[in-house]
Formats: C-alpha cells, sequence, structure tokens
C-alpha cells in the first residue's frame, strides 16, 4: 500500500487480545511508513508503550457516562486528521467509530474479537465499511445475528512469538525460587475470573495425586477484587508452594520456554492469543473446548480440548505431565500449525487486504 494515514481505536482498558493487537498493528503499520495515530480509554501502558515509536495516542473516557463527549472527540479528529481509514476494536469502539466516520466520510473496519452484542456491526456493514471476525466461530455469531456475509473478513490472529530470542540470564525456576525438579504448566492472561484461574487451583490436588511433580504458573497482570480471592483460595487449600504469580510481564515467550505446556480454562475465548502464543513457543495447550478454541487447538494433534470443568482439566493436564512423547510430539505439530496459518506476517498480509478492499471501494 501507499503511505496512508490510520487510526486505530480500542475501547477496552485491559491487557487482553484485543488490546495488544491493536498496538501490534500500529507499530506494524507505522515501521511501514504509515501515519497511525490510537484511541485507547486513559490507561498508561498503551500509551507508554506507542510512545516510543512517536505513535500519538488520544487517551478518551469512552464509558457510557462519557459518551457524547467521547463521540464529539472522535468526530472532530476524524474530520481534522483526515484518515484514510478508521480501525475499531471492540463493541464500544466500533459505535463511536461508525458515528466518526460517517460525519468524515471516512471508511471503517471493525475487528471483532469476543462474542458481543453484534447490532452496532449489523448498522456498520454498509458502504465500503469492512468486519473482520478473528475467527471462523466469530464469523459463524455475526451472519447468524445477521451482519450480510459478504461484508465479513475472516483475519485469525497471529504471533511472532516464534521468532523471539533472549539472551542468557537467570533461569526461570532460579528467578521464581521454584525447585528445579517441578515441571511447569503455564496459564497466561489476566488474572481474571472469565480466565478460569479457579478451576486451574481445583484441579491441582488432583493433578497433584498423580504428578506431585506439578506445579502451576499464573502469568498475568492481577486484576481487581478476583486476584485477591484467587490467591487466599491457593492459601487456604495449602497449595502456596505449588502456585507462582508472576504478574505482568514483557518475556511471556521465555516463560513459556520454561513450561512444558499451558492451559486455558477460560469461560468464552474467540481467538486467543495465550493460545497461539504457546504454540509458537512448540508447546500444547490443553484447552476448554469452547468458542474458537478448537480453530487451534486440534484434539491429540496441538494439544488436548477438555469440558470446562477442573475434573477434565486434571485429567487433561495429568496426561500431559505423564506421557513426555506424546506431548512433545504435539508441541512440534502446533509450532508447524503457527507457520502454517498463525504468524503475525500472515495475520497482516490479510489485515492489509482487508484494508485495501475498504479504501479502493470507498
Amino acid at each position: 500500500m501507499r503511505s496512508l494515514r490510520f487510526l486505530q481505536v480500542v475501547s477496552s482498558s485491559a491487557t487482553s487480545g484485543a488490546e495488544r493487537h491493536t498496538v501490534a498493528l500500529a507499530r506494524r503499520l507505522h515501521s511501514e511508513g504509515h501515519h497511525v495515530e490510537v484511541v485507547s480509554p486513559p490507561i498508561d501502558w498503551i500509551r507508554d508503550e506507542l510512545s516510543n515509536d512517536n505513535i500519538p495516542v488520544h487517551q478518551l473516557d469512552m464509558r457510557k457516562a462519557s459518551g457524547f463527549a467521547a463521540m464529539r472527540y472522535m468526530v472532530s479528529l476524524a474530520r481534522r486528521q483526515k484518515f484514510d481509514l478508521v480501525h475499531a476494536h471492540l463493541s464500544r469502539a466500533a459505535y463511536l467509530s461508525l458515528v466518526a466516520t460517517a460525519f468524515a466520510g471516512t471508511p471503517l473496519v471493525c475487528s471483532v474479537h469476543v462474542k458481543t452484542n453484534y447490532f452496532v456491526y449489523r448498522m456498520a456493514a454498509r458502504g465500503s465499511n469492512r468486519m473482520v471476525a478473528v475467527s471462523n466461530y466469530i464469523e459463524g455469531l455475526l451472519t447468524h445475528a445477521g451482519v450480510p456475509a459478504n461484508y465479513i473478513d475472516v483475519v485469525h490472529n497471529g504471533t511472532d512469538f516464534h521468532d523471539v530470542s533472549y539472551p542468557s540470564s537467570t533461569d526461570v525456576f532460579d528467578e521464581f525460587r521454584i525447585p528445579k525438579d517441578r515441571k511447569l504448566v503455564g496459564l497466561v492472561g489476566r488474572v481474571a475470573e472469565e480466565k478460569g484461574h479457579l478451576i486451574a487451583v481445583n484441579a491441582l490436588p488432583q493433578v497433584l495425586t498423580e504428578s506431585p511433580d506439578a506445579h502451576i504458573m499464573f502469568v498475568g497482570r492481577d486484576q481487581g477484587e478476583f486476584s485477591d480471592f484467587l490467591k487466599k483460595e491457593v492459601s487456604r487449600r495449602d497449595l502456596d508452594k505449588r502456585v507462582t504469580f508472576t504478574g505482568n510481564r514483557d518475556d511471556v515467550a521465555r516463560l513459556l520456554d520454561a513450561m512444558d505446556f499451558s492451559i486455558l480454562p477460560s469461560s468464552a475465548e474467540a481467538c486467543p492469543l495465550a493460545v497461539i502464543e504457546s504454540m509458537a513457543r512448540e508447546r500444547p495447550v490443553v484447552g476448554a473446548n469452547i468458542g474458537g478454541v478448537d480453530e487451534l487447538v486440534i484434539h491429540e494433534k496441538t494439544g488436548l480440548l477438555v469440558d470446562q470443568t477442573a475434573e477434565a482439566f486434571s485429567s487433561g493436564m495429568n496426561y500431559l505431565l505423564n506421557h513426555e512423547a506424546e506431548r512433545k510430539e504435539m508441541g512440534t505439530n502446533a509450532l508447524q500449525l503457527i507457520h502454517e496459518r498463525f504468524t503475525f506476517e500472515q495475520m497482516m498480509e490479510r489485515m492489509e487486504a482487508v484494508y485495501d478492499r475498504a479504501i479502493r471501494k470507498a
């Protein structure tokens, strides 16, 4: 594409896939010579990360009580900066961006990262606009909700974790004072109820009866009261020496390398980056068989699909902990699948094709 002007808009203040995806897109487009600006809620981590690349970040309160002011700001920004395309991530960003692009005459791309209310996407599916589903699962939900199929493109998330390397540094086991004979099982994602951490804690006692060397590592930002509750639950069960909380990390690939495999007991997922990143480090995944997880975790090939219960997860975890050859084969298959379908480069090629289609039709 020729040099263009992009506005990326995200409405969540979490540190999940949609927010990280927005930051990654902004950085790549900027590195390719495009002018990129970002609108996000007033949170520090997005602003701090993008400031290193000199990408302007407009911090905007998008909550309902501030909706009218946010809408006015978005309309003014879109008119003033004359963007070639606005890309909205998540529903509230889509509502604000739909109004702003309507006034500015700018094409809109909406990425649908999660199961949600699809009314805004039905409204946005017109003219040169495009809807991006991050998985076939989300595409099915959109079409079922009445979004015309000819407005939808599927662009799975991608990662560059397979290319990440680290210089020799402190061993992960030493850093977190974990005995060297432990087998690490990771759960990567913010510590929030819907991510299934409590299922992992409930599964751990049964895991330890068959795999006494097991140790769980929770990698992700603590979020609200649930994190405090979870840590108390770990202590109540006398599991403090078997569970490690790392907090938010910028070396997730390094931590994954220390793990035998990862788990994903979430209650809702579309195209989870945590799974893609684990697989990119040649680590299989025990995942809840929900949403779009089965587009990544192919049962008994790149990991195990199980019910979202403590019993099912303890069984799946014990299988991988006690079947080293099968675990390593699944890890090899997982990395191969990443190279075939889920690299960051492949994602960018598909996304830029969506951008080009929207801009050419405008």
